[in-house]
């Protein structure tokens, strides 16, 4: 009875966190920005596995409507959070197709980028923001 309580609460949290999200951003398109972690010294090496592997697949997924636009900004000043990356999507159901096909892409065009990715990095973090105004407007589908 204690593990069907458990079960039950769970989807009580997830429903109305998962609505929470999915109302949020009906009206507005999510930011979702990766934050790493990396040693100075591996911040280049970080940054040209990106920009050579990683990048002509999201370049790919932007030129195919699945992302509006994707970036890669290192800090020059301020915290830990060094090698980040950004992506902005029309909603969170548009995030997760875009997230399960860039994994899949990536284990089949480039099957050793993740684990060389994280051999650089120490630590990582996610957020996802509702963009409030952006400019230019993404195009109207």
């Amino acid at each position: 009875m204690k593990k069907l309580t458990q079960i039950f609460v769970g989807l009580v949290v997830f429903l109305f966190v998962e609505g929470n999200i999915s109302a949020q951003s009906e009206e507005h398109p999510l930011l979702v920005v990766s934050f790493q972690k990396v040693k100075l010294s591996d911040i280049a090496a970080a940054n040209k596995l990106i920009n050579e592997k990683i990048a002509p697949i999201l370049n790919g997924m932007v030129d195919e409507g699945m992302l509006y636009g994707w970036g890669l900004f290192n800090h020059a000043w301020g915290d830990e959070w060094n090698v980040n990356v950004w992506y902005t999507v029309k909603d969170m159901d548009a995030f997760s197709k875009f997230w399960s096909e860039y994994v899949e892409r990536i284990r089949e065009k480039q099957p050793d980028a993740w684990n060389e990715l994280r051999g650089y990095i120490q630590e990582h973090k996610d957020n996802m923001y509702t963009i409030l105004n952006q400019y230019p407007v993404p195009p109207a589908e």
